[in-house]
Parts: structure tokens; C-alpha cells; sequence
């Protein structure tokens, strides 16, 4: 028997009444369905570093704010000083102008003495606040652009939090949809296990098994419950397990259905076929012609797959072992359709 490991379709248009995806449609919506849990961990992680970033913002906004009052304060406590600097300058030439006037009329040398050095102190007394206003007027100017300056980063800080905010609250609708989402196809999932599983309840239970792995939903059936030895009859005890199965099959739409034959690495041949790899596709589609007389399951949603000895659940170095390796798995995927489409509108 050949050891090359492939997947054997089986897609004859003159034996078989009944269309299959392709395969590779198969593997996408495989490959999707794992991928789906990373996407939502960086989805998370996504959400956590722009939570990170809006912290970091309102911490930097509410420094620029107290930044902008303490400026505000002082701007105005100078505007005060340099207002109070004018006044006190008015006065003084005022009172300068006043005095030099008297000066001019003044005809006593003494009191022309006295009043020359009075005048002579006022002036310098002048210069010193016109010195001072200036020097208050420059300050002014300085915390003014200052203030300015710290608006401006205060406000494009806030523009920053709004979009940052913005980001996050689009990423946290994404996030919840995405889940949503997961979690109605989870459900979904356990209902149409549970449904299977009450289905089958009155088969042999160690003969078959019900279960999900990885987001799809498996039934596992052992050769001893559909087939005899070697053969690819399906039993009618088998027949009537997958006809249950079907009536399951038929309300459910949105799920894609892969049926896989399996085998033990036992060499087999036989007139007809070659080996396990011939023995598994037939086997797989005996099953899936079964499952197709309910006419309400599309034949387009179904694969029909045989995977020889490639795939063992368990070692077969053991008959325990090959036993449990003979079966055929009805592998049903619900169609990620919606999850897909929140991830490439987001």
C-alpha cells in the first residue's frame, strides 16, 4: 500500500448523485475557525494598549490643564503689576510735570535749590518705574506666549484623548461583537451536539461518540456500527444512526458538513478496491449518500473525504487500538459568514 499521505475525493458524476465543495473551501473555513480565537486575544491586547494610551493622555491633559491655571493665575497677577506700574508712573509725571512747573515760576534761589534736588530724585524715581514697566511688560509677553503655547498642547492633547477615545470605544464595540458573535456560534455548536447526541441515544455509546474540538462539532462512529469487516455496505443498524443524524442535518442551514472515512494500517485489497486509502473514500461516501436522502441537506455544503490510516486517534500497536482507528467521522463546521464579515467591516 502506498504511504504518500493525501485526502482521497471521491467526486464521480456517474456513481455519485450529489456535489462537493471544494475542498480547499473546507480548509478555509478550518483555518478561520483557529484563527478566530487569536484574533480576538490581539483584539485584546489592542483594547489594553489604547486603555494604556487614553490613561497616559488624561494624565497628560489634566498636567497641561493645572499648567494652564497656574499660567492664568500669574498672567494675571502680572497683568496686575504692570497696570499697577502705569498708575504709579502716571502719578509720578504727573507729579514731575507739576513740580517743574512750580520750578519755572519760583524767584527765590533757595526754594529753587530745594525744589531743583526734589526734582532731580522724582526723575530718577521716574526712570526706575519706567524701568520696572518694562521689565513687567517683557514678563507679561513671556508668560503670555507661555499660557498660549500650553493651550495649544492642551488642546491638541485633548484631540489626541477624543481620538484616542474614539479608537477605543469603536475597538470595544468590535471587541463585544466579535465575542457576541463566538459566543452564538459556540452555542450553536452545543446545541447541535446536544441535538445530536439525544438523537443517537438509543445506538451503542461505546460504538460512537458526540464531542467539539476545535469550534466543530464531531460524531465519531466505529466500524463495528456501520460496516462489516472489509466492506463499504453500510448495515441497516448503521443507516439508521445516520438517517438520525440527517433529520438533525436538515433545519441546519449555516453548517458544513465533511464526512471522513478511517482505517487501520492493516494492508487491504480486494477485487474492488486497492487499499484502506480506496476503502476509506467509499466508506465516507456510502455514508454521505445515506445522509443525502434527507433532500433538505444541500449537497453543496458536503465533503466527502476517506483518510486511510493517517489520522489514528490512538496508537495501533494494539486490536484496542486499530478498533477504535476504524471510523468515520461526520465533521460539521458552522460557516463563520458573520464573525467574517465584523472583521473585515472593522
Amino acid at each position: 500500500m502506498k504511504t504518500v499521505k493525501y485526502i482521497g475525493i471521491l467526486i464521480t458524476a456517474s456513481t455519485l448523485f450529489f456535489s462537493c465543495v471544494p475542498l480547499n473551501q473546507f480548509r478555509e473555513l478550518e483555518e478561520a475557525n483557529t484563527e478566530l480565537s487569536d484574533k480576538v486575544d490581539n483584539l485584546s491586547s489592542e483594547k489594553e494598549l489604547l486603555e494604556g494610551r487614553n490613561e497616559e493622555l488624561k494624565e497628560l491633559a489634566d498636567r497641561l490643564k493645572k499648567q494652564v491655571a497656574e499660567l492664568t493665575a500669574d498672567t494675571l497677577k502680572k497683568g496686575r503689576e504692570v497696570r499697577g506700574c502705569r498708575n504709579d508712573l502716571q502719578k509720578l509725571r504727573t507729579e514731575y510735570e507739576d513740580l517743574l512747573t512750580q520750578l519755572r515760576n519760583q524767584t527765590g534761589a533757595g526754594d529753587s535749590e530745594e525744589l531743583l534736588n526734589y526734582l532731580q530724585k522724582l526723575q530718577e524715581d521716574l526712570q526706575a518705574r519706567e524701568d520696572a514697566l518694562i521689565a513687567s511688560e517683557r514678563d507679561l509677553d513671556a508668560r503670555e506666549k507661555e499660557l498660549q503655547e500650553a493651550m495649544a498642547k492642551l488642546a491638541a492633547a485633548q484631540k489626541e484623548l477624543e481620538t484616542a477615545q474614539a479608537e477605543l470605544a469603536a475597538q470595544n464595540q468590535r471587541l463585544l461583537e466579535l465575542e457576541q458573535a463566538l459566543a452564538r456560534k459556540d452555542s450553536a455548536s452545543n446545541a447541535l451536539r446536544q441535538a445530536i447526541a439525544d438523537a443517537l441515544t438509543g445506538f451503542d455509546q461505546s460504538q460512537l461518540k458526540v464531542h467539539i474540538k476545535n469550534g466543530k462539532v464531531y460524531v465519531s462512529m466505529e466500524e463495528k456500527l456501520l460496516f462489516g469487516s472489509g466492506s463499504y455496505q453500510v448495515s441497516a443498524e448503521g443507516a439508521s444512526a445516520i438517517r438520525q443524524v440527517a433529520n438533525v442535518l436538515g433545519n441546519k442551514k449555516d453548517i458544513n458538513i465533511m464526512i471522513e472515512g478511517h482505517t487501520d494500517p492493516v494492508p487491504y485489497s480486494s477485487g474492488k478496491l486497492l487499499d484502506n486509502w480506496d476503502l476509506s473514500v467509499k466508506r465516507a461516501t456510502s455514508v454521505t449518500r445515506i445522509l443525502l436522502e434527507n433532500s433538505a441537506i444541500d449537497p453543496s455544503r458536503v465533503i466527502a473525504a476517506g483518510r486511510g490510516s493517517h489520522v489514528p486517534l490512538v496508537s495501533n500497536d494494539t486490536p484496542e487500538g486499530k478498533r477504535k482507528n476504524r471510523r468515520t467521522e461526520i465533521i460539521l463546521t458552522p460557516r463563520l459568514d458573520q464573525i467574517l464579515d465584523i472583521l473585515e467591516t472593522n
